[in-house]
């Protein structure tokens, strides 16, 4: 008796061709794991500034009108200061840097308070406020060295009311 090799080989093909697939598979599992882990770690990295700079830009647009918000030094720290009136006293918002978070405390307005009082908000290195005109350009710089700014316009005056 005579074999066929007719089904050897068309059988050795498929079982080759399929064993490229299933390499090519993995090989694109693997590089979409990679890309995957990749942008992970960056979102992660910049979570911090981002929600900072989103937590401070929506009270900035909550509390803006005329002479409510303003820079202003606590103890050699840089805090942007919102004033608001509430049951007929006056009350300032501080958000400010300090020892590595940044940190939010309401007192009433004039009120001494020291800067480890306030609430912490998120961690950061540092919180930088410039001003220009009606202008304040936000930088936050994450525990890990990342950069980010918003820039904002506002109704109030800006100027340097000390607390």
């Amino acid at each position: 008796m005579k074999k066929r090799t007719g089904y050897t080989v068309d059988s050795i093909f498929v079982l080759v061709l399929f064993a490229v697939f299933a390499v090519t598979v993995l090989f694109v599992l693997m590089s979409g794991a990679g890309v995957y882990k990749d942008t992970q770690s960056v979102m992660t990295e910049r979570y911090q500034e981002r929600t900072a700079l989103s937590y401070i830009t929506a009270k900035v647009n909550h509390y803006d009108s005329k002479d409510k918000i303003y820079v202003t030094e606590i103890d050699g720290a840089q805090a942007l200061a919102i004033d608001e009136l509430m049951g007929g006293t006056d009350y300032t918002t501080y958000i400010y840097c300090y020892e590595g978070s940044i940190m939010e405390i309401m007192v009433e307005k004039g009120q001494e308070f020291e800067l480890k009082d306030g609430l912490d908000i998120i961690e950061a290195k540092s919180l930088e406020f410039d001003v220009s005109e009606n202008l304040i350009k936000i930088t936050c710089v994450g525990e890990n060295g990342t950069t980010a700014f918003a820039t904002l316009h506002v109704e109030s005056q800006l100027g340097g009311d000390e607390a």
